[in-house]
């Protein structure tokens, strides 16, 4: 598994980085910037998906709410969640809505992430390989942990700019993982947390962007059972 992890994964991003060192002046810093905005070009299609599918979900949200609210009083054992569950993916088709195409963009960065860090770990050519200041060798932590906590400040700004279509609970959730992140960064290869800070950046200056565009949106107003019968019988 090493050797095909290698062949497939190491050494064409050994080389693609090599080519980049040789073009932004003799720097491993910038060859990784560099690297880092061709990832996050080549996931562009997916993250507008992301996007796409991030609204329509928020479109969605009250009728969800509705659906959920009419079940609300089941046990999550009962059998009667399960309708529940079919008349959600029924929403969710009608409107063509698929709820796991959030994760798409992640789920293609994470192995990149992990390929960085096994290179760092083993690739000869990024030992002793300084960036700039006080960064000194790309494959050692940040001696100052400058970029592990810019990286923390761009994880939650990316959270908290992103729409969500989760409850507040599992919001508060999902504002742990920057504290984590940054905690397990701390003293990874800066080269690592380089790569990771600027695909933050880049996101973050995404959704500024998206949000701009695309606005805030419809809000949709779903009237509650009892009012919708009354205006039928009416």
């Amino acid at each position: 598994m090493s050797v095909v992890w290698t062949a497939l994964i190491l050494s064409p991003m050994l080389n693609i980085l090599a080519f980049l060192y040789a073009v932004v002046f003799h720097n491993f810093g910038l060859a990784i910037i560099l690297f880092t905005v061709i990832v996050r070009l080549a996931t562009l299609p997916l993250t507008r998906r992301q996007v796409r599918s991030t609204k329509k979900m928020q479109e969605i949200q009250p009728e969800m709410k509705a659906i959920q609210d009419r079940y609300s009083n089941l046990k999550a054992t009962d059998p009667g969640k399960q309708k529940m569950n079919q008349e959600l993916m029924s929403l969710y088709r009608d409107r063509g809505v698929n709820p796991a195409s959030g994760c798409l963009p992640m789920l293609l960065t994470m192995p990149v992430l992990f390929a960085f860090y096994s290179l760092l770990s083993v690739a000869i050519e990024i030992r002793d390989a300084p960036f700039i200041l006080w960064i000194q060798d790309l494959s050692q932590h940040d001696p100052l942990y400058v970029t592990p906590l810019l990286m923390g400040v761009t994880m939650v700004a990316q959270q908290k700019m992103t729409p969500s279509t989760a409850d507040p609970m599992q919001q508060k959730i999902m504002m742990v993982m920057p504290v984590v992140f940054t905690f397990m960064f701390l003293w990874a290869p800066s080269g690592l947390v380089l790569y990771w800070l600027m695909s933050n950046v880049w996101g973050v200056g995404q959704q500024i962007i998206t949000n701009r565009v695309i606005g805030p949106p419809p809000v949709h107003n779903i009237r509650p059972p009892a009012e919708r019968l009354i205006k039928k019988r009416g």
